[in-house]
């Protein structure tokens, strides 16, 4: 298989593998073999910038054994706004996403009883808690959250954390 790129094209696909990269290796701190045949492409097509006049962008580190990216392509890449800016979407996602489940389970008498409502039952319960999260983060980011234990005599209990 051939593909053309021009030199531009490559080095916005310099962005995309880097992306790549961090997406499949950067938050981990031990090897993960599922992802090795993915790791070496990647290594591979970074490699291809030796012979595109890109050599200041990625070049051959000898600790690694690898071609990776440099200093200078990592200060001129878009790769990490665009993981910042993904993260960030996903961090206030999941944070409305999880606390909206948690605590529409605690209305519906726990989770195994919201499981069983109907999706639009579901969407009818949820979806006023969310707006309510969305609207709170939206006005004061992290600001207004507190993480408040109960201690008993041997047991935890649940705190209700919505209106």
């Amino acid at each position: 298989m051939n593909i053309e790129l021009s030199t531009k094209e490559y080095r916005d696909l310099l962005d995309i593998l880097h992306i790549a990269d961090v997406v499949l290796s950067g938050h981990r701190r031990e090897k993960d073999i599922r992802r090795k045949q993915h790791l070496e492409l990647i290594r591979k097509l970074y490699a291809l910038a030796q012979g595109e006049g890109l050599e200041r962008l990625i070049g051959y580190n000898e600790r690694v054994k690898a071609y990776i990216p440099t200093a200078e392509f990592e200060a001129s890449s878009l790769a990490h706004v665009a993981i910042d800016e993904f993260g960030d979407h996903l961090f206030w996602d999941q944070l409305i996403s999880r606390l909206s489940a948690r605590d529409a389970a605690q209305i519906a008498g726990g989770t195994e009883r919201l499981n069983t409502l109907s999706e639009s039952d579901r969407e009818a319960l949820e979806g006023p808690i969310r707006q309510r999260y969305v609207q709170e983060f939206a006005t004061n980011g992290v600001a207004s959250l507190e993480v408040v234990e109960r201690f008993g005599i041997g047991e935890r209990t649940q705190v209700r954390t919505s209106d």
